[in-house]
Order: C-alpha cells, then structure tokens, then sequence
C-alpha cells in the first residue's frame, strides 16, 4: 500500500513529520506534511514509471473485439499500454499494424486477445494500491523515491547515495527473475 511505502521512505529521509501523520490514524496533517506527502507521491509514480518501462515491464493479456473498420482502439484496453506484443485470433498470431489511436488487425467486428506492456496505474491517495512488477521489493522502490525527494531539495550526495542503492538493488532484483543456466564441469 502507498501508505507503508512513503513511511519507509519518509523514515529512510528522517521525515520526522511525515513519519509522525503516517504512523497515526487520526492526526491531521499540517500544510508541509501534506506538500511533502504530495511530492514523495509524485516521486512514487515517477520511478515506478521508469522502472516498469526500462527494467522490469509489466506484461497482460486481453480480449478485446475489433469495430466495423477492423480497429481496435487502446482505449478500449483496460491498462495502459506502453507496447504491443502480440495480437491473437482464434490461438493463431495475426499480423497487425500499430496507429496513434489505434491497432489495424485484419477482420471486422472478431475477438481478438492482445498482449501488450503496460506501465502501472498512476497513485493518487494514501490508501491506493500500488501495483509492482514480480520480485520488486518495497526497499528498492523506497531507494528511488528517496533519491529523487533528496535531489529536488538539492542534498546531491544524498541523493548520489539513494541513486546507488537504487541501482544496485535494482540490478539484483531484475536478475531474480531471469533464467540461471549452470554448466556442468568436465571431469578429468
């Protein structure tokens, strides 16, 4: 949830009155606390964004019907769509074309299930649901976010620090997910 992940990071930037209203169910914040909260959001949305589209994309699949034109709109897609993988028509893969508004597929008025790459609903609110890519943990996020916080206010060696740990953390969380090939040794 948002809320634990801007209390991690607001703890990581010793945000003592972040960390204050984050950690009590019934204190009202004061005007700072609420910009700060506003901003670490927006660091949120900011690096899962960029994370999701460089390192660890998120990927989903879905049935969509074509219009009269043969097209098939991206809003009709319910995420949205960074890029199109792969369009299927009855379990065979269709040749497509990629239009500003829309995907060009070859029949009228069909079923179609598109696969496609997706960047993560935006975080509005404290209560919000944020959406991570498999393996991801919290603190790497938490790394990013703090980062960028300690760059807008101009702490370039804090930020030079979150920025490694990030990438670092990052790095390491992105090889999780990958396949690990162990070769067997010859015997003399």
């Amino acid at each position: 949830m948002t809320k634990d992940i801007l209390l991690l990071t607001a703890t990581m930037l010793n945000l003592d009155d972040v960390i204050t209203h984050l950690s009590s169910e019934d204190m009202e914040a004061s005007e700072d606390t609420k910009k700060t909260e506003g901003e670490l959001i927006a660091y949120l949305n900011y690096v899962l964004s960029s994370i999701t589209k460089e390192y660890m994309t998120l990927e989903t699949i879905e049935r969509v019907t074509s219009d009269a034109e043969c097209q098939i709109a991206y809003e009709k897609l319910s995420k949205s769509a960074v890029s199109i993988s792969k369009v299927i028509l009855c379990g065979s893969s269709v040749t497509f074309n990629l239009y500003p508004e829309y995907i060009k597929v070859g029949r009228p008025n069909q079923e179609y299930e598109v696969l496609y790459y997706y960047t993560p609903n935006k975080v509005k609110e404290l209560s919000d649901k944020v959406e991570m890519p498999l393996g991801l943990s919290d603190f790497v996020l938490c790394y990013g976010i703090a980062s960028e916080y300690a760059l807008s206010k101009l702490l370039y060696d804090e930020a030079a620090m979150w920025q490694a740990k990030f990438v670092n953390s990052l790095e390491k969380a992105k090889l999780k997910g990958k396949e690990k090939r162990f070769y067997a040794r010859k015997l003399k």
